[in-house]
């Protein structure tokens, strides 16, 4: 498996865990959006891991902001709103995919822009 087919794999994951979490949830509880949001500081670790992931996701904006247009990776916003509509485990995992994306797309670019004899 390649790391692109990995982060691919990762990326789904992301995306469907937390939906399908979310999505008992609110079978169970109807859509009561506040019990939702109270439920994410009932306890201390509950609420450390909000502050964890509220970090985390700063960190990713940042970086990706900074990181996204140095390697070409166009659609470096997309996650923001995929960490802000999803999460982080859906996000990160896409933006390495992408960037992955971009990487061989330069790779390949810098190659057919060699001549014969060139320097690798």
């Amino acid at each position: 498996m390649t790391t692109r087919e990995k982060l691919l794999l990762l990326t789904v994951a992301g995306f469907i865990v937390p939906n399908v979490m979310l999505a008992v949830f609110f079978a169970e509880h109807g859509l009561d959006v506040a019990l939702y949001l109270e439920n994410w500081f009932d306890t201390l670790p509950s609420s450390q891991l909000v502050v964890d992931l509220v970090i985390a996701f700063l960190a990713l904006a940042v970086w990706a902001a900074f990181d996204g247009p140095r390697n070409g990776v166009d659609r470096w916003w997309v996650v923001i709103p995929a960490s802000l509509l999803v999460g982080v485990c859906f996000a990160l995992p896409l933006y390495l995919y992408m960037r992955e994306q971009a990487s061989g797309s330069n790779r390949a670019r810098r190659e057919s822009l060699l001549q014969p004899g060139d320097a690798v």
